[in-house]
């Protein structure tokens, strides 16, 4: 166990219990900021050779196609951002339960890890060529735009997990 498991006076586990007593509003609260993060990094991905990912540009344009960019971008990110939200939710509430909530902060990183690897696979198997490019030829697990950007959703949700895990780490059972 960390120091910060164990001190009850230090910011991580302050964060950790309050998380554990309020599961919802620390899951809102995460999915917020995971989220933004990892929107973040997928917009700098250009900066390591991969496609940009601009989730929010895309959820934008799928709601309001025949809108300015500006207004795609804002739609957009509202909509992604509240996806983040209710994801995070959906992990505290049924998907981090049935995997046992007992386990050590690197369990729960391996947790969030996985539920982040189930997303990104519905991102690139479904969403990317079904919902977001119906049209233009992105196959299966969107293979059609190449693997860097097979890669790229990929990352971009590991980067979500890591950040889910970090921030959404409740206490062990009975450690309160």
């Amino acid at each position: 166990m960390s120091s910060a498991e164990l001190d009850p006076t230090s910011p991580a586990y302050r964060w950790r219990s309050w998380v554990t007593e309020h599961p919802i509003g620390g899951a809102a609260i995460v999915g917020l900021v995971a989220t933004w993060i990892a929107t973040i990094f997928g917009f700098w991905f250009p900066g390591i050779g991969l496609p940009q990912l601009s989730w929010p540009l895309t959820n934008g344009f799928v709601v309001l196609a025949k809108s300015s960019a500006a207004v795609q971008f804002s739609a957009g990110e509202f909509i992604h951002g509240i996806d983040g939200v209710v994801f995070v939710i959906f992990f505290a509430l049924f998907f981090l339960p049935r995997l046992g909530r007992s386990g050590s902060p690197a369990m729960n990183m391996a947790r969030a890890l996985l539920f982040a690897l189930v997303l990104g696979s519905i991102s690139a198997g479904f969403m990317v060529p079904y919902v977001y490019y119906p049209h233009v030829g992105a196959g299966i697990w969107s293979s059609g735009f190449g693997w860097k950007t097979v890669f790229a959703i990929y990352l971009w949700h590991v980067v979500f997990g890591v950040n889910l895990g970090l921030f959404y780490n409740p206490l062990r059972a009975g450690r309160k």
